[in-house]
């Protein structure tokens, strides 16, 4: 089992190091599912709370029912967040196995938490960061224009850390099953395709049941 202050040392080097620590990391049999959980879910704790309490006090409304709808909203991330690891990690799973790839489940499981968690992590605390900012500007009157290019230039540099964990997720997958990275790469592609295209099927069906709902009742 890793110790807290291990595990944030561990995120640390992934960012800091390109990944350098999977290799280590990936000759550590113990380190399973049940450590994949735990990075995944740690971060949650650790920063997407804060961002949702965060926003829930810069709204100014205090209503109970409001403060019940960010705590859901927090439940149902942790929930979606859990679900969406394991069905990408047991398709990533599949493929690998298909390209030659040799370990078990949960050491895939832990390899991709390892790379997702700080990923996560400093992606809300950038998000922090601005809401924060934005905050401190408007309230010293400046302009929409200023706000505007903050919320640009926080977005650019969200998206570039998320591209930067694909490169980690290549490294850890590769750490693990020694298959080179354009196997690597294929193993995370095509559970990123298929999740986005079933998000997509059902964000759609979602909308065409409520389009046609809108219609039965006008």
């Amino acid at each position: 089992m890793l110790k807290h202050a291990e595990r944030v040392e561990s995120w640390n080097m992934m960012m800091l190091t390109k990944g350098k620590i999977a290799l280590e990391h990936a000759k550590r049999k113990e380190l399973g599912f049940e450590e994949g959980l735990e990075n995944f879910g740690t971060p949650i704790l650790m920063t997407y709370l804060p961002l949702m309490l965060l926003a829930f006090a810069l709204s100014g409304n205090m209503e109970p029912i409001y403060l019940a709808a960010v705590l859901f909203s927090l439940a149902a991330t942790t929930f979606g967040i859990f679900v969406v690891s394991f069905s990408f990690t047991f398709i990533a799973h599949f493929v690998a196995r298909k390209l030659g790839g040799k370990a078990r489940l949960g050491r895939l499981y832990y390899m991709v938490s390892l790379a997702a968690a700080p990923t996560f992590v400093f992606t809300v605390v950038i998000n922090i960061a601005v809401i924060l900012l934005k905050s401190m500007m408007k309230a010293n009157s400046f302009s929409l224009a200023s706000i505007g290019m903050l919320q640009i230039a926080g977005d650019a540099v969200a998206v570039s850390v998320m591209l930067y964990g694909f490169y980690l997720l290549t490294v850890s997958i590769d750490a693990l099953y020694k298959f080179g990275r354009p196997k690597s790469v294929a193993t995370w592609l095509a559970p990123t395709i298929i999740l986005v295209l079933v998000g997509g099927l059902l964000f759609a069906t979602v909308l065409l049941d409520l389009l046609k709902f809108l219609i039965k009742t006008l």
